[in-house]
């Protein structure tokens, strides 16, 4: 516990599983909901937690930031799967940014404002497959399988900027992870786990659920998103300067990114910014 409250700002609490399940379960979704300022007002849905419940381990992250430049309005067509084209409010500007092209798509780094330079700096990056050679997924792929695939695609100067248009986007997603994860060959977690190392008597649990929620939006004065995850144990039962364009008029990555670390707090896609 000291460990933990020391180098990661945790908390341990002491609950009763046994005569307590729903109240220890209202107390970890009250955790997550102050610490995303009630954009998750719950990770735990009713019956994940029990009388067999014995551990309960929960993070959450919160961020907001203001673009460095605030952007200007418009609506424009955006190309969804399908060959559909729906009419978005997006943003715009004539002001230059850090765009640069790479082997089948392109990347726009937006940073937020820092006003106070001791606190980390963050950036959102937007990585824009070009339609004929590489797939959304593929690019998908990259960013989360190649190390520093973020870092060496994010660009270090701003271009003078062209045709330039960013969807404003809102979507909330959330998924029960187990099945997943067992499918990508984390099973011994799931059956006869070793937790030993973290709790005492954990070499007879196993994860009986893992939850994930995360909510974003993004308009043209910055972005505010959240996430959050909870597990449950229990007992086993480059380019020229030139004008630069970046129309993100169909399907795109998104990132945000600590600047220093070039560690990613989010990863998502958007397919479609109606659908929220």
């Amino acid at each position: 516990m000291a460990t933990g409250a020391s180098r990661y700002g945790a908390t341990a609490e002491s609950v009763d599983f046994v005569f307590g399940a729903e109240q220890a379960r209202r107390r970890v979704n009250a955790f997550v909901a102050d610490a995303t300022k009630q954009l998750i007002p719950e990770i735990l849905p009713r019956g994940s937690v029990d009388s067999d419940t014995v551990v309960v381990l929960a993070n959450a992250v919160y961020f907001k930031g203001a673009w460095s430049q605030p952007f200007d309005v418009f609506t424009a067509p955006f190309h969804i799967p399908g060959g559909s084209t729906v009419g978005v409010p997006s943003m715009k500007t004539d002001q230059s940014q850090y765009i640069a092209l790479y082997h089948g798509f392109r990347a726009l780094k937006l940073p937020y404002k820092n006003d106070v330079q001791q606190q980390a700096a963050f950036y959102m990056l937007i990585l824009l497959p070009d339609s004929d050679t590489l797939s959304l997924a593929d690019l998908y792929d990259k960013a989360v399988s190649m190390p520093e695939f973020v870092k060496k695609h994010t660009s270090a100067r701003k271009v003078p900027v062209g045709q330039f248009m960013v969807p404003k986007f809102k979507f909330t997603f959330e998924f029960e992870a187990s099945s997943d994860m067992q499918k990508l060959g984390v099973t011994r977690a799931f059956n006869t786990g070793n937790f030993s190392g973290m709790v005492s008597g954990g070499d007879e649990l196993s994860i009986t659920g893992v939850y994930h929620k995360a909510t974003i939006e993004v308009d043209e004065l910055g972005t505010v998103t959240a996430a959050a995850t909870a597990i449950v144990f229990g007992t086993t039962s480059v380019g020229p300067r030139a004008l630069m364009d970046f129309v993100a008029d169909r399907p795109f990555l998104f990132a945000v990114v600590e600047e220093r670390t070039s560690t990613v707090l989010f990863l998502g896609h958007v397919v479609n910014p109606q659908l929220g």
